[in-house]
């Protein structure tokens, strides 16, 4: 049971694959071995076996220059080395019997033999006969002899040789077969541990990347292995916790935006305020002397001066409300203005805003989410421009096939067909190259420490992609910057205004 539940294990975990995968190559790698050492040791006791019939050749070379030597010299110590070496070749013969079987047939052995007796009875009886006729008739046939015996004598260790040689081949052909099939083999288990373990992992790789742009929420598991799964649970829950602490960034972000709108709100209040002050004022000099008439254009003053307070109140209670995300179609220029009003507060009334926006113009949005956009990046131009600056906003409807122009991120930046581009324009210093890519990245800012947490152009970018549309800005230095915002059009939802 144990071994069992260590095989499932091993089977669904990447330690355990990569581990097999390791055993496989390992198990290939010691039967090769085990092979060429049986190869080598078969090779090994070919070169002894040639050794024996080259050391037999040698001993027979020397029996025949001792022989020479003799016969032109006469001399003992020639004779007594000569039966020496035909003692020593006999020895050989009989010592290493099984060996020399492996080389020559038994018959060809035993006439090796009987020529080693009869060489050594003739050159016996060469060296005792005195008599000068035997003498002559004795040399020859003991010559012919040797001859004979280095005729065997090589003929055996030139087979021996040849034999060596073909099993060198062999065992050079057997070596290659070999290292190719262990190269097959190992590519064949990487590439099945490349499918079981590499596969997972790019898999991982791709939904993370989607994740990167947004097209997806969590993370699949695309293998059952207990490293992956236990990665892709870390994962979500990482994902998570981020999406809980964005969108308490977010909240905070826009805590922000509405304390720059509260100082806005206090100057769109002071005029119908004053207004509803002097027409009051009036009144209570005039009681009983202005006739009904008059009395009823002051209180239609008070009346209209109070619903556009209400209005503004409204409307920054519309922006503060946390609510679910819900499309309607908004109309851009009473939102656009609305928000200049908000935001001027905060900065010099000397710069310029200048509105380009169709009155009849709407788009499918969020209105609140919409104006944090609106907020965020009239602010930061209005903070660009500084005093005396110019800032356009407009918007139009067009049908489009590709990106806008400059620095492009969004879901909807592939997008083709009817959209609504918005774009904010500034005459400003511009932005500078080196820092364009990464304006939208969170916590990404140029001003000092305690002026901002460097989330206003992130959120952007977050609405903007929420919505399905695409932001892109365009920045030269010295000559402004312009951010344009393309949102998909949907003419079928109903229009909300927004209070002026």
């Amino acid at each position: 049971m144990v071994p069992a539940i260590k095989g499932a294990l091993l089977r669904h975990s990447l330690r355990g694959k990569i581990t097999l995968g390791y055993y496989a190559v390992a198990a290939i790698i010691l039967v090769a071995s085990l092979f060429f050492v049986g190869e080598l040791r078969t090779l090994e006791a070919r070169v002894v076996l040639g050794q024996r019939a080259t050391d037999l050749f040698n001993t027979v070379l020397e029996i025949r220059r001792f022989e020479r030597n003799y016969f032109l010299h006469h001399q003992a110590a020639d004779l007594e080395e000569n039966g020496r070496y035909i003692t020593l070749a006999q020895d050989m013969l009989t010592a290493n019997r099984a060996d020399f079987s492996a080389i020559a047939t038994q018959a060809r052995l035993a006439e090796l033999r009987t020529l080693l007796n009869s060489y050594q009875r003739q050159m016996s009886a060469f060296a005792a006969s005195t008599d000068r006729r035997p003498i002559e008739s004795i040399e020859p046939h003991v010559r012919m002899l040797g001859q004979e015996l280095v005729a065997i004598a090589e003929d055996m260790a030139g087979s021996e040789r040849r034999q060596i040689q073909t099993t060198l081949a062999s065992f050079r052909t057997l070596l290659l077969g070999v290292i190719l099939c262990m190269a097959l083999l190992i590519v064949v288990i990487g590439r099945a541990l490349s499918q079981r373990v590499v596969r997972p992992l790019k898999e991982m790789e791709s939904s993370v990347a989607a994740i990167s742009t947004h097209r997806r929420e969590t993370l699949s598991a695309p293998s059952n292995d207990r490293e992956i799964l236990s990665i892709i649970a870390a994962f979500n829950h990482m994902l998570k916790e981020l999406d809980l602490r964005q969108k308490s960034l977010m909240r905070s972000e826009r805590l922000a935006s509405l304390g720059t709108m509260l100082s806005g709100v206090a100057h769109e209040l002071n005029n119908p305020l004053s207004n509803i002050s002097t027409s009051c004022q009036i009144l209570q000099e005039e009681v009983g002397e202005c006739d009904a008439a008059t009395q009823k254009m002051y209180l239609e003053q008070i009346d209209q001066q109070t619903g556009r307070a209400r209005n503004i109140v409204r409307s920054l209670l519309d922006f503060s409300r946390e609510r679910a995300f819900r499309k309607e179609a908004v109309l851009l220029r009473p939102l656009v203005a609305q928000t200049v009003g908000f935001v001027r507060g905060e900065v010099s009334a000397k710069s310029v805003v200048k509105l380009s926006i169709p009155e009849d113009l709407s788009v499918p949005a969020d209105a609140q989410r919409l104006q944090q956009v609106f907020v965020n990046l009239i602010r930061n131009a209005l903070e660009g421009v500084g005093p005396g600056g110019q800032i356009v906003i407009s918007a139009q409807a067009l049908r489009v096939n590709g990106p806008p122009e400059g620095t492009a991120l969004g879901a909807g930046c592939e997008t083709e067909g009817e959209m609504v581009e918005i774009s904010v324009a500034d005459n400003g210093p511009g932005i500078a190259p080196e820092i364009l890519p990464r304006i939208f990245d969170p916590f990404f800012t140029t001003k000092e420490v305690g002026h901002g947490m460097g989330l206003g152009l992130f959120v952007v970018y977050e609405i903007v992609d929420e919505h399905g549309g695409c932001i892109a800005v365009l920045s030269t230095p010295g000559h402004g910057a312009t951010f344009r915002i393309r949102l998909p059009r949907d003419n079928a939802l109903p229009v909300t205004e927004t209070g002026a």
